[in-house]
């Protein structure tokens, strides 16, 4: 194993634990468990058994505690949609009024408005309807008057 190849396997170690470090702090009161367990692995990476362990065999026992504590971390869809909808239901006036979302009652105050204005529409469209035929009456009636008076001068 190359020297390159065990820093790559430290800092990918590393990441590992910086994010199961975060993981179990969101998830509870998980901190001072955290930090016992973390002062023990340092302790017994250090021990020495009959001699000085070799990076690769602290670099494995690392890697078998991460997997081991992995495994042991419940990883549940119901717990991760229990909390999205404990943080959208805390946020949620927040989220409305930054991505400016409609909520039903603002829907519902939109439908109340386009029913008035679609009656609006239709009053208006009978209106103009009457008044038109009423005004086509008179221009007839002014078209036979304007006849008469055209038959009469010539």
């Amino acid at each position: 194993m190359s020297a390159l190849e065990l820093l790559a396997i430290l800092i990918l170690a590393g990441a590992i634990i910086v994010l199961l470090y975060y993981y179990l702090i969101e998830s509870g009161n998980v901190k001072t468990r955290l930090r016992s367990r973390v002062y023990n692995m340092g302790g017994k990476l250090t021990e020495e058994e009959g001699g000085r362990m070799s990076v690769s065999e602290k670099v494995s026992d690392v890697s078998d505690r991460i997997i081991h504590k992995v495994k042991e971390v419940p990883i549940s869809t119901d717990i991760i949609s229990s909390k999205i909808d404990a943080f959208l239901e805390e946020k949620s006036d927040e989220l409305i009024k930054d991505w400016e979302l409609a909520t039903k009652d603002d829907i519902k105050t939109l439908q109340s408005r386009l029913d008035l204005v679609s009656r609006n529409i239709s009053e208006l469209e009978q209106r103009f309807n009457e008044y038109r035929g009423y005004t086509n009456k008179k221009l007839e009636s002014l078209d036979k008057r304007l006849k008469k008076l055209e038959d009469k001068i010539k």
